[in-house]
């Protein structure tokens, strides 16, 4: 019977985590090289940033993920992160077959942004990575969750 109640208080706690987030944008930043996203925001309303991805390699490849923050023309935060250590990893899915690796995951990149004022913000993600031929990108999606 405890063991019952401890799942069931997880599920609950699952429920409410999942309801009270909302994705707010989605854009492929491997296909829309220069891409900026409007946001509306609210004063200290979070924004969390997520990757869905689906790739192949032979080699780990190499990757920042390189942000800039704006509000109007001003540049509120500049900086870069490694996407493939997202965390946590929802949905992984990593095989091997013929020297080929296919890594697919849904995860939490490190950091948020904070506006720090009402208003319209604009991201700006671009995606860095290595040319190695054995490369595939099938998906990878910036996510913005509120």
């Amino acid at each position: 019977m405890n063991s019952n109640k401890g799942y069931i208080v997880f599920i609950f706690f699952i429920i409410i985590f999942f309801s009270c987030t909302s994705e707010i944008a989605r854009v492929d930043v491997f296909k829309n090289k220069n891409v900026s996203i409007q946001v509306d925001c609210e004063k200290q309303q979070e924004i969390d940033l997520y990757i869905d991805c689906d790739i192949e390699y032979t080699e780990l490849p190499l990757m920042v993920m390189d942000f800039e923050f704006y509000r109007g023309e001003e540049q509120l935060i500049k900086g870069g992160l490694d996407p493939l250590l997202a965390s946590p990893k929802l949905d992984e899915v990593k095989t091997e077959l013929d020297g080929v690796t296919h890594w697919k995951f849904y995860g939490k990149l490190e950091g948020n942004f904070i506006p720090p004022s009402d208003g319209v913000f604009s991201i700006r993600p671009t995606l860095i990575k290595n040319n190695h031929p054995n490369l595939k990108v099938n998906k990878f999606e910036l996510v913005l969750v509120r």
